[in-house]
């Protein structure tokens, strides 16, 4: 549920849920990348 919240935010919204199944959204497409950017790195980080 952290990463789906982490890119919905990015995205202008909002999600979360279960560590096995989350689901979120979000009003600006434009973020996508800077979203993805953004749970790269927080996986990188508890790599």
């Amino acid at each position: 549920g952290d990463l789906v919240g982490l890119a919905a935010r990015a995205l202008g919204g909002g999600g979360g849920g279960k560590p096995d199944l989350a689901q979120g959204g979000g009003t600006d497409a434009s973020a996508v990348d800077s979203a993805l950017r953004a749970v790269e790195q927080r996986v990188a980080q508890t790599s």
